[in-house]
């Protein structure tokens, strides 16, 4: 099976508004607002295949003003300038004695109504039944 060629269109609104025509479904960016219509443009904060098509038609390589401050160097680097102490030996912990009379159970078990299930509930990609008829005196399949 070969590989499907899929073209986008995309046709410019105005300087930072753009629709992107995929497979006839319309795609709005705005990349001023570092926003799209599929949605991943703004839940993953960095231009999503929409955007990049966009950025690549308008020639624009640095996508790096077009991305959060939480995926550059100086956001990693700053995460780790705070140091962090390591914690003492399990046998210099110390627990609130509060804590350490409470005495913590599992959840109740209730069982089910019902004649319990035999088989496991099958995934729909799974085969319903792997028997297949078979003749009784050769063992071939196919016949009776």
């Amino acid at each position: 099976m070969g590989d499907v060629k899929v073209y986008w269109l995309v046709v410019a609104s105005s300087e930072f508004i753009f629709s992107v025509y995929e497979g006839g479904i319309r795609y709005i960016v705005s990349l001023e607002r570092k926003t799209c219509s599929c949605g991943r443009f703004q839940h993953d904060e960095i231009p999503c295949a929409h955007a990049m098509t966009v950025l690549k038609k308008k020639n624009i390589k640095d996508v790096h003003p077009y991305c959060s401050d939480y995926y550059k160097h100086d956001a990693l680097t700053n995460t780790y300038a705070v140091p962090m102490e390591p914690m003492p030996d399990k046998n210099d912990w110390t627990a609130p004695k509060c804590v350490l009379k409470e005495v913590v159970l599992p959840p109740r078990y209730k069982k089910m109504p019902g004649r319990p299930r035999k088989k496991r509930k099958k995934n729909p990609d799974e085969k319903l039944s792997t028997k297949t008829n078979c003749c009784g005196r050769c063992g071939q399949e196919g016949h009776k």
